[in-house]
């Protein structure tokens, strides 16, 4: 079920959220995992058998390991779980990347390939897998007491608003929350305010956006001109954003529906002027993970691994950063899909994060804020093609496009049969909502009524609600029909 369907938002939600604040206080958790499942189910009986799989392994694994009787069983015990977990993403999500490698490898020795029934990957499963993997960890490190009420660790791992692509929330931010959260009114408006954010991103915005997108890559490349090319580049990289954090504050809101708090995912990634900044702006609730899960340990690791011995007993940070870097990028990669685009693209990350903490980096930083922008956004749209394309050679066929190398006949043709009136106004929008213009302008109101008269301040304040009123309404409507002609497509993060 998809968060931009009109089942979802006309059935599902209101019904779910009117059994949540009806039912008494000891049933809402488990009415809301009734309803998470039923929602999750939606998109295949067998996807939720492999979900309530993995919310045993880790309810059973949670109290095995509280029951240890050593340090040593407990740390056994953890790392039996972490594997369970990682085994069960691996069998779902790269056995046929596996044995389609295999089969290249078969082909040059002229052996026979193995045949492997596709199998086909749970929605979300990269996600519950990790927050999984978070609420080992609280309870490897005693951080939180193990969850003994199955209802509520299921809850956790299968709460519906973000259970298919995130945000990545760990046990220690939501285990309260489930345990008991305040319900209120103000909370409620903000999250249908930041529910009618996201649609608008996604509908209106991302959607539009994608059809060009999908166009310029999807395509025969020998056919596609280099203004196109470009064209499809810019659009999928605004695309990816909306789309993602779209669905975000669809999650986010919805969450505070139902009374929760979830992690802030997205803070204007594209203003940034280094990639390390980018990082920190994109995906928030996944690079804080990949920080402090994997890159953190690695470092340490190494560092004491490397400063044992004599002969490094020199300045070792950077070697140890770049180490760490670069395996926590390989795997970020990997973790967004398996594909060998998707591992260039991570190690690509990688390489640059490195870089910029290099003497290269030091002189990137003292250049204008405009040489900044310009070297992110470069790098930025170059990553984006190996991430959307299939494949590394269509990655570089696609990058000789844009290149000026087209075999189209015509450069201007195809550009002109997209670029009209309705693109360059969503695409204008689009450019515009990346920056915070939108934030200071409804400051600079906020500031303004400050300073008005009791009356006049009145005025102002109703007339904000009645905007925000009338911005739902029309997102609604005007969302209802796009997804009535068939124009709104599926979230791009959930393929992974």
């Amino acid at each position: 079920m998809l968060f931009n369907s009109l089942i979802f938002i006309y059935l599902f939600l209101p019904i779910s959220l009117f059994f949540a604040y009806i039912v008494a206080e000891k049933y809402k958790n488990f009415f809301l995992l009734v309803s998470s499942w039923i929602f999750y189910a939606w998109g295949g009986v067998s996807f939720l058998i492999v979900l309530v799989l993995s919310i045993m392994i880790n309810y059973l694994t949670g109290l095995a390991i509280n029951r240890s009787r050593d340090e040593r069983q407990r740390r056994f015990r953890f790392v039996i779980g972490i594997c369970l977990n990682l085994s069960l993403l691996f069998v779902f999500k790269y056995t046929n990347f596996l044995f389609e490698n295999l089969n290249l490898f078969n082909a040059i020795f002229g052996w026979k390939p193995i045949i492997v029934k596709t199998i086909f990957l749970p929605l979300g499963i990269s996600f519950f897998t990790f927050k999984a993997i978070s609420y080992l960890i609280s309870i490897k490190r005693r951080e939180q007491p193990v969850q003994e009420n199955f209802t509520e660790l299921a809850l956790y791992l299968s709460i519906f608003p973000e259970l298919i692509a995130g945000p990545i929330d760990r046990y220690n931010d939501l285990a309260g929350q489930i345990h008991r959260r305040i319900f209120s009114i103000d909370q409620f408006a903000s999250g249908v305010r930041r529910f009618a954010m996201g649609l608008f991103k996604k509908v209106i915005i991302s959607s539009p956006l994608a059809m060009v997108a999908d166009h310029a890559f999807d395509g025969w490349l020998f056919q596609l001109s280099t203004p196109m090319a470009w064209l499809g580049l810019f659009c999928f990289t605004l695309h990816i954003y909306y789309d993602f954090s779209g669905y975000t504050d669809m999650a986010i809101g919805i969450g505070r529906m139902f009374g929760f708090s979830f992690t802030e995912n997205f803070n204007f990634p594209y203003v940034s002027k280094s990639v390390r900044e980018f990082w920190k702006r994109w995906h928030i609730s996944l690079s804080t993970f990949l920080r402090d899960y994997l890159f953190l340990p690695i470092a340490y690791a190494t560092s004491r691994k490397l400063k044992k011995e004599s002969y490094w007993r020199i300045r070792v940070d950077h070697l140890i950063y770049i180490y760490a870097t670069l395996i926590t990028f390989l795997l970020c990669g990997f973790w967004h899909g398996a594909a060998w685009n998707f591992i260039i693209w991570g190690l690509m990350h990688g390489i640059f994060l490195s870089l910029e903490r290099t003497r290269l980096g030091k002189w990137i930083d003292h250049r204008s804020k405009v040489f900044r922008h310009v070297y992110f956004f470069v790098f930025i749209l170059f990553s984006w093609v190996i991430f959307r394309t299939s494949t590394i050679q269509d990655a570089f066929n696609y990058i000789e496009v844009l290149a000026g190398n087209s075999k189209a006949h015509t450069d201007w043709y195809q550009l002109l049969e997209y670029w009209n009136i309705k693109l360059i106004g969503t695409f204008i929008l689009a450019l515009a909502g990346t920056t915070r213009i939108f934030e200071y302008i409804y400051n600079w109101i906020q500031d303004g009524i400050k300073y008005r008269v009791r009356l006049i301040r009145y005025i102002c304040l109703y007339s904000i609600h009645f905007g925000a009123l009338l911005f739902i309404l029309v997102t609604l409507a005007l969302s209802t029909l796009y997804l009535i002609s068939g124009t709104s497509d599926a979230f791009i993060y959930f393929r992974f």
